[in-house]
């Protein structure tokens, strides 16, 4: 009885053995997206095992884009092609917005929503990667003053920063003060815009002056809804020109090196932040000489009466005021009124009315278009 009730323990660790030595063939992991040829990307959701109906809502198309289960229960989607493009995309299960959560890739914002492809275009955008010299991203927490609490801002140096430092010239650069809009937040110019690469690639054709970027979060008495009263979103102007001015710019003039003369400061930003680029850069024309408002939500007549009514100190102190909207966005008619008011009044101002919506595909357009005027002598 002893031998039989040892050959079964040795069986037993045999057996144990060779399946530690041959393991069952894991399953082949589910991957989305996945880039095909000519533009092609298959999207895949692992969803419930119970969902009936599973959709692809993707930003390049107005119709939801059925998806098929395979035997597996995952559901899939390859779409011929994928225009070139930064897209927004997420999965419809049952009527519930889902993201792709086997992409790590997804939109900043108050409520994440969206996952992100992007489809490289040919030859490639100003907002693709390219083989060029890059410029770095530092992130940096600090303690505000201004709202007596922590927060957090993104800094970007371009291509080279790091190497004058040091050297006898120490060379100083440019500042650009660029805001993100209601939905989003400081990282999302740089990991959904692309406003990195944006500057690389312009820096590199030699189309932009080198410059470092500051995105400060937008938000800084937490979200603030477009129904939000008056005085709740003065209020929320008044701590954002606050923080921007005692916190966020003390905080890289200390560690960075930055011109400090108005001809080299500039301040934009898109819907929200186009607002507040608005608000505080018209009202701060001895800090700022260079303002954008990309779609935005203008400020009151109030806000801005004081340059108004002194049109010929404002035009002397402004190197370019550059203002542009989508002709299907729908801040289309409040942006058109602004620059009549402008107009009305004599401010020097550029006024592009584009094709496209309140979208982020038009906005990096913008400020492909914006960027390469900044702190040069031609922009008067």
């Amino acid at each position: 009885m002893k031998m039989r009730a040892v050959a079964v323990v040795l069986l037993f660790l045999f057996v144990e053995m060779s399946q530690a030595q041959n393991p069952a063939p894991r399953p082949a992991p589910v991957i989305s997206p996945e880039k095909g040829e000519n533009g092609s990307v298959t999207f895949r959701c692992r969803a419930p095992k119970e969902a009936k109906e599973v959709s692809l809502r993707g930003q390049w198309s107005r119709q939801p884009i059925e998806m098929t289960k395979n035997d597996s229960g995952v559901w899939s989607v390859t779409v011929e092609p994928v225009p070139a493009g930064v897209w927004e995309y997420s999965f419809n299960v049952d009527g519930l917005n889902v993201l792709d959560s086997l992409n790590p890739l997804f939109k900043p914002q108050r409520e994440p929503s969206k996952s992100i492809v992007q489809v490289p275009g040919a030859p490639r955008n100003p907002w693709d990667q390219q083989d060029v010299p890059h410029g770095t991203v530092h992130q940096h927490n600090y303690e505000s003053k201004a709202l007596g609490r922590p927060r957090e801002l993104w800094v970007y140096t371009p291509p080279g920063y790091e190497g004058t430092a040091g050297k006898a010239t120490d060379k100083k650069f440019p500042l650009l003060v660029l805001q993100h809009g209601s939905g989003d937040n400081h990282q999302t110019w740089v990991v959904h815009g692309k406003a990195h690469w944006i500057l690389d690639n312009l820096i590199a054709a030699k189309k932009a002056e080198p410059m470092v970027v500051v995105m400060l979060d937008g938000h800084p008495l937490g979200s603030m809804s477009r129904d939000s009263a008056p005085q709740q979103r003065g209020a929320a102007m008044d701590a954002f020109r606050r923080e921007l001015l005692e916190d966020g710019i003390p905080l890289v003039e200390s560690l960075y090196r930055v011109e400090t003369d108005p001809a080299q400061r500039a301040i934009a930003g898109l819907s929200m932040g186009g607002g507040q680029s608005l608000s505080v850069g018209l009202t701060n024309l001895d800090r700022f000489a260079w303002v954008g408002a990309f779609s935005a939500a203008t400020p009151s007549a109030e806000t801005t009466q004081a340059i108004v009514d002194n049109a010929a100190t404002a035009n002397a102190k402004l190197k370019l005021l550059w203002i542009a909207c989508g002709e299907n966005d729908f801040l289309k008619s409040r942006n058109e009124a602004f620059v009549a008011g402008l107009k009305d009044k004599g401010i020097k101002h550029e006024w592009h009315l584009t094709a496209g919506d309140h979208s982020w595909p038009v906005w990096r357009g913008y400020l492909s278009e914006f960027a390469p005027k900044l702190f040069k002598e031609t922009g008067k």
